[in-house]
């Protein structure tokens, strides 16, 4: 790889990485939320950061290395810098956006496999609601509202 294609992979794997780390930040905290799973928060986010710099990364070169060829011919027939531009973005799309999906792929699945490794077992150390003094409420005949 050349100086611009090298300087323009760490463009992309800086823009990648931070695509895929809010996006899949979001997607994992709803289904998180969904399943209603306690997960280890610290080793799951420290994972999935690590997952998603790597998966932008590998994204980035992978997809600049596919599309390499195909840019380099539209470049050779481009008699312009208008056409230059465009040979760089419409012959190298295809090539960078299709490793950028392979990335989002391997980090949704690498994702779910980070949640099940960060799973927690262990009961949570602040219970909000007691279970003893629940039943004795409902034995007693009370209001089980806790605002009346």
């Amino acid at each position: 790889m050349d100086i611009s294609f090298s300087s323009f992979s760490a463009f992309l794997a800086i823009l990648w990485f931070l695509v895929y780390w809010i996006l899949g930040g979001v997607f994992f905290a709803v289904i998180t939320i969904l399943r209603l799973g306690r997960i280890h928060k610290v080793r799951f986010s420290c994972l999935f950061s690590i997952l998603a710099f790597v998966c932008g990364f590998g994204a980035s070169v992978i997809g600049l290395s596919y599309s390499h060829n195909a840019v380099d011919t539209c470049l050779m027939e481009a008699t312009s810098r208008a056409e230059s531009v465009t040979a760089i973005f419409g012959c190298g799309f295809a090539g960078v956006f299709g490793a950028f999906l392979l990335g989002a792929a391997v980090l949704t699945l690498g994702g779910f496999i980070i949640m099940a490794l960060s799973k927690s077992h262990t009961k949570p150390w602040l219970v909000l609601k007691d279970e003893e003094e629940e039943a004795e409420q409902e034995e007693e005949g009370e209001n089980p509202s806790q605002f009346f």
